[in-house]
């Protein structure tokens, strides 16, 4: 496995171990220690290296290089199944700009969650060129079922949506890398299949807060 792909398919592994757990306990949201304006009524802004992404005020997690502590608690207050992944987190943190999962579990009982991960490129790399050479590196059994080409707040952007299956569950993602000079910022949306087309509004409307702070 290539290094320069290393981040992207760590985002991916930890999504996969999440959504393949299937015993889920209920945690209860925790609310902003400050409330701000948000661009989406009941959402919440998550920060970390330099970026932002809104989510549903449903979601935990942040910025793991601050709040590695917190996160690693929440996941394991999912019970054991999570070990290994709270353990995969804490050991990788700095691979990690922003993680969060939504604690409002769907009727699936799989985890959904948000990555948002970055690495250094050259500038002369396009995004057909990275998702060609990450496409490459992927498992066989992760189908890649969409890709485009799109725009996000005005920088060039890659759009893959990935299929695949972990202990018979069969999970989908949806992934956005978004280019700003030689700085790749990869983000993940990750659920099972069952409830893909459900959230998949939210993990678009979500990708749209993206924002780069230079």
């Amino acid at each position: 496995m290539y290094k320069r792909y290393r981040i992207l398919l760590l985002g991916l592994l930890l999504l996969s171990i999440a959504l393949g757990c299937n015993t889920i306990a209920q945690v209860q949201p925790t609310a902003p220690s400050e409330p701000t304006k948000t661009p989406i009524p009941g959402w919440e802004k998550f920060e970390g290296g330099n970026v932002e992404l809104w989510l549903p005020e449903s979601y935990e997690g942040g910025n793991l290089e601050e709040d590695i502590d917190v996160v690693v608690e929440k996941l394991k207050s999912l019970g054991p199944d999570f070990e290994q992944m709270a353990e995969m987190i804490e050991q990788n943190s700095t691979a990690f700009v922003i993680w969060a999962f939504d604690s409002e579990i769907g009727d699936s009982g799989g985890l959904t969650s948000v990555a948002v991960t970055t690495e250094k490129v050259l500038s002369v790399m396009t995004i057909d060129t990275y998702l060609d050479s990450a496409i490459k590196q992927l498992p066989a059994t992760f189908q890649v079922v969409e890709r485009d080409i799109v725009s996000i707040e005005g920088y060039p952007a890659g759009r893959l949506v990935f299929g695949f299956s972990v202990s018979g569950v069969a999970v989908k993602e949806v992934l956005y890398t978004v280019k700003d000079g030689n700085t790749m910022w990869v983000i993940t949306c990750g659920t099972t299949a069952e409830e893909y087309d459900q959230r998949l509004p939210v993990f678009e409307q979500s990708v749209l807060t993206f924002a780069i702070h230079h």
